[in-house]
């Protein structure tokens, strides 16, 4: 009997007597509100514990957990047990009914669960508003202000949402971020940094929380929506006399975090339409503005390519242009523009240029006008329209190399050719006598005959290139080697002097024209899947396809960090540029 006596006492440690998990709350009922506290207690030690749902609470903070530890002595026995214990300091939202849900915990690889409580939440009462959350409404605050509030249909304002605060925080997050409907919306950056300001003789703590550049794209009434933030607030607790567990001295600094959600004002402005009276080419454009072409040569041969360069400049809703209407000549060949946006964002506004980069071709030599370009806007401050216009621009086309003749006038055509014939005949060739025999008969035709199929044969090629030069399509596709070839020797230029940010822009220029000719894809279409897409249909291998777009990928990021590489990786990237042009002709010649 004795020994079993010493068995159990041996194992009473690792029994368990039914351990629980027990709901109680600091007051019932309470009144909106009004902070109470909800604990949760296991007699012994848990992990993981699972906290309960608080549906219609407010949750100030939590769970905060506990551990106590007591000691018994009867009867000449010690006895010794451990509590540990979940609390959370909540505020009730509304009256009526509310279920507090169970919770639950493991301890001894079992999973304890608590049973769910049911409090009675009445009406308000000011006097029992917790004097935290007093403090919060009263010391911290968030305003929105706007530049103006009457404003023209594409005129650009900022609002600026600013947050004020009396106390020391230590929290802050962004809970609902204005959608702006009706505005076209672009971020600022601001500083996270505080600015000390005196406001009333009282120091502020003052965060620009957001800021936007806003451009309405209606008139009317328009509404700019508030912002909500989550503050928290890291204050003293006040001491429960009957918590056994908290601060009874004061020494150690209790402190709870408080969190309370506060919101902005809204915000109304008045968009009004733009006056009646703009001119046939207004695109939209509100602002101050300042346009002016260029092109990279006067002169060039024909088929050599032309770069011609539409710049706008100024502040105002800048960044909505999409393209300025240009009329090139009848016998250039004209590509979709490539838009840089240079523009960047100001206390005011957006500010700075968009180019439009045209790829001319010239067909046919001769002297060519391009005509000033005209744009219209309509300025905010002189609340005019008002139109601009570019110089003209004179480009002298030659005549060229490499059977450019095939441009010329049906007329030069024909009489050139005359010419080339009868000099072909009238060649620097002596005639001797030949006997009448049939082998100098026959030499005598051929001899004869070679010029005349040299000049057939010359009209023929004459007819099949005109007939492709109809097709613009065919053209492209012809040219795009020759194209790409050009645009590579540019950039070895750029290689040469060192330009590392128009190196990587004309590498990248010369694939995306390639493919933009190769396959007839307009430049408003072109992306890593297109050409995907179009190599993968017309039997370019992965590997080509790989290397393609990691150099365009590649050139994308040098154009804006033109440090991180070094001239020898320079060649690299022009090698291969090179190379897998060649790489695509080859698949698709299979």
């Amino acid at each position: 009997m004795k020994n079993w006596i010493v068995y159990i006492l041996a194992f009473l440690p690792f029994l368990s007597f039914g351990q629980t998990l027990e709901l109680s709350v600091s007051k019932n009922p309470v009144a909106v509100g009004e902070e109470f506290r909800i604990d949760f207690t296991l007699d012994g030690e848990g992990t993981g514990f699972n906290p309960p749902t608080l549906n219609g609470l407010r949750k100030i903070s939590g769970p905060n957990q506990s551990s106590s530890s007591s000691m018994q002595i009867i009867n000449g026995k010690i006895s010794r047990s451990q509590s540990t214990t979940y609390s959370y300091y909540v505020t009730a939202l509304k009256e009526g009914e509310l279920k507090i849900g169970e919770a639950s915990i493991t301890s001894n690889g079992k999973l304890i669960r608590s049973k769910s409580g049911i409090m009675n939440i009445t009406k308000a009462n000011p006097k029992t508003k917790s004097s935290a959350s007093y403090n919060i409404a009263e010391n911290v605050y968030i305003k929105a202000t706007v530049n103006k509030r009457n404003i023209y249909q594409g005129e650009q304002i900022v609002v600026s949402y600013k947050l004020y605060s009396k106390i020391n925080l230590a929290d802050i997050n962004i809970s609902t971020i204005p959608e702006l409907n009706g505005f076209w919306k672009e971020d600022i950056e601001t500083k996270s940094e505080p600015k000390l300001e005196v406001i009333d003789g009282v120091r502020h703590n003052v965060w620009e929380v957001s800021r936007f550049i806003l451009t309405p794209q209606k008139s009317g009434k328009l509404n700019i929506d508030p912002m909500e933030i989550n503050v928290t607030v890291q204050v003293k607790k006040q001491r429960n006399r009957r918590d056994p567990f908290g601060d009874p001295f004061g020494m150690f600094g209790s402190y709870q975090n408080i969190e309370e959600k506060i919101q902005s004002k809204n915000i109304t402005v008045n968009v009004k339409d733009l006056p009646e009276g703009a001119p046939e080419n207004f695109n939209g454009a509100v602002g101050q503005f300042e346009i002016k072409s260029s092109v990279d040569k006067t002169t060039a041969d024909a088929n050599e390519a032309i770069n011609y360069k539409l710049t706008l400049s100024g502040n105002g809703n800048i960044h909505l242009i999409d393209n300025v209407p240009i009329d090139f000549p009848s016998n250039f060949e004209a590509y979709d523009p490539q838009k840089k946006d240079k523009t960047f964002s100001t206390k005011s506004g957006i500010a700075g240029s968009v180019e439009f980069e045209h790829l001319l071709i010239p067909r046919y030599k001769g002297e060519y006008t391009i005509e000033g370009v005209g744009f219209s806007y309509f300025n905010t401050k002189t609340k005019t329209y008002k139109s601009l216009k570019t110089q003209d621009i004179t480009i002298n086309v030659l005549k060229g190399e490499n059977n450019e003749n095939s441009y010329l006038s049906s007329e030069e055509l024909q009489n050139n050719n005359k010419s080339q014939a009868f000099s072909t005949i009238k060649a620097d060739t002596t005639l001797e006598r030949f006997d009448k025999s049939p082998f100098n008969k026959w030499l005598f035709i051929i001899l004869v005959s070679i010029p005349i199929l040299a000049v057939i044969a010359y009209f023929v090629y004459l007819y099949f290139e005109e007939k492709n030069n109809r097709n613009p399509v065919l053209k492209k596709y012809r040219k795009s080697l020759v194209f790409a070839q050009k645009r590579l020797k540019k950039a070895q230029k750029h290689l040469e002097n060192d330009e590392k940010e128009q190196f990587f822009e004309e590498i990248e220029k010369s694939l995306w024209n390639y493919f933009s000719n190769k396959f007839n894809v307009n430049m408003a279409d072109l992306s890593k899947d297109t050409i995907n897409d179009y190599f993968n249909k017309n039997g370019v291998t992965e590997t080509v396809i790989n290397n393609f777009t990691s150099i365009i990928e590649k050139c994308e990021f040098c154009r804006f960090a033109p440090s991180a590489l070094e001239t020898e990786d320079m060649k690299e990237v022009y090698e291969k540029a090179t190379a897998v042009i060649i790489e695509v002709e080859q698949d698709l010649k299979k």
